[in-house]
């Protein structure tokens, strides 16, 4: 069964009858894939599965470890090159608030809206409900992907466990499920 993430790129490939655009993931380490080999993390398997469905895209891998959203800010204008056609976006958990992340994720989500890019909005169920997450991402036009380990098993092969932060308050998504 393919992901949800490939389903509405596949989707958004047919509607706009685009030829060879670039799919950027931006956001902290579930999506850099923290202590994940580059060829295993879920852009470079993105990337695969959208080409051996014929789809001529590129995954741009943009997440950084322990990235803010106020950071993120700063950082997502260089990167809506004019062949971004999607953004995949993880705010992550790593402010540990509300006040230091959503009004920043907010921001970003107005901005690819106002740049008219499809997004795929992935959130924390540290920060915010699946309801808020979705009415959050419906208010800027993205599509609501849910928490960023959404159906992902709680065991060791899908998640690595962060020692220094001790706990399971280290752990970070390996790759969500289907991809």
């Amino acid at each position: 069964m393919k992901s949800r993430y490939l389903a509405v790129i596949v989707a958004f490939f047919y509607c706009t009858n685009a030829y060879a655009f670039d799919v950027l993931a931006f956001g902290a380490s579930a999506i850099n894939c923290k202590g994940v080999p580059r060829d295993q993390a879920f852009s470079a398997k993105l990337q695969a599965d959208l080409r051996a469905d014929g789809i001529d895209a590129a995954v741009i891998n943009a997440g950084q470890d322990g990235d803010l959203p106020a950071w993120m800010l700063k950082r997502l204008q260089p990167l809506l090159t004019p062949n971004i056609k999607l953004v995949i976006f993880e705010p992550g958990p790593n402010a540990k608030n509300k006040e230091q992340t959503l009004p920043y994720a907010e921001e970003i989500l107005a901005l690819l809206q106002k740049r008219q890019i499809a997004t795929i909005y992935v959130s924390a169920a540290s920060l915010q409900s699946n309801e808020d997450a979705d009415k959050m991402a419906k208010k800027y036009g993205a599509f609501a992907y849910g928490h960023w380990a959404h159906d992902i098993p709680l065991d060791a092969k899908h998640f690595q466990f962060d020692q220094a932060q001790g706990g399971d308050c280290g752990r970070r998504a390996v790759r969500p499920s289907g991809l």
